[in-house]
């Protein structure tokens, strides 16, 4: 896909308004992308079929009198040299009968480019949108397939704490967020366990530290694959953790 600057870089050399430096530079990138060639090609037909179909024509009556007084003031100030206008550098009427105005071909040639630039912007808006859309119906997906377990206090000194677990089965991973949880008791810490019908024992989760405040905020995976996560549990371990649950279960999910 061609960018932006590249796009606007073929309409400036289609419509020959790149600088000599500037055209040399962009043509030595047509020459390794056939992509923006094509453009630029395309682009340069458009214009020449302007400058075909585009009536020749003298400018207004009122245009040329702007000119001339422009011309005579600037000629009468003593800092200009008036030099003779010859007939290489004098206007010349073409054989039609008129003269093809450079500002003519602009014109004609940004109508045409402004309804590429729309539509375009048009194709980048509908891009966006299904772009979001898209992003939308994956977060619905998403949100189908996690579960959201609430655990319960087991034990009264738990009584007043929150937890709520959000577990994505398809990843693997999920989160826990706790909230008045008490500090444990030295040399212990909280693990966090996945109960697995497939396996014998609970999986662990890992170890849950709660700062200061009682709070957590723990992503976690599990040490082993899950198939359904029947139940979640925190308990009470010595420090470092354990490889299945050897102490109290102070927290404990109903589903």
């Amino acid at each position: 896909m061609i960018d932006e600057h590249r796009q606007d870089l073929a309409a400036e050399y289609a419509l020959g308004a790149l600088d000599p430096e500037a055209t040399l530079a962009f043509e030595a990138l047509l020459a390794n992308d056939r992509e923006l060639k094509a453009l630029a090609d395309s682009l340069r037909e458009t214009a020449a079929a302007l400058a075909h179909d585009a009536p020749a024509q003298l400018p207004p009556p009122e245009l040329r009198e702007r000119i001339l007084a422009r011309v005579r003031a600037e000629a009468s100030t003593p800092a200009s040299t008036s030099q003779p206008m010859t007939q290489a550098n004098a206007p010349t009427q073409s054989s039609g009968g008129g003269n093809l105005l450079p500002w003519a071909l602009a014109a004609g040639f940004a109508i045409s480019t402004a309804a590429f630039w729309v539509e375009r912007g048009q194709l980048q808006q509908d891009r966006d949108a299904l772009l979001q859309d898209r992003k939308e119906w994956q977060a619905r997906d998403t949100l189908a397939k996690v579960k959201i377990a609430t655990l319960s206090a087991q034990v009264e000194a738990y009584a007043k704490a929150s937890a709520v677990i959000v577990w994505d089965p398809e990843r693997q991973r999920g989160v826990l967020k706790l909230a008045n949880i008490p500090q444990p008791a030295s040399g212990k810490d909280y693990q966090l366990w996945v109960i697995d019908p497939k396996y014998p024992q609970p999986v662990s989760g890992g170890i849950v530290t709660v700062d200061a405040g009682g709070l957590a905020h723990v992503f976690f995976e599990p040490k082993k694959p899950i198939s359904k996560s029947d139940k979640f549990a925190i308990s009470v371990e010595p420090a470092g953790g354990m490889p299945e649950p050897t102490g109290p279960i102070v927290l404990l999910s109903s589903n």
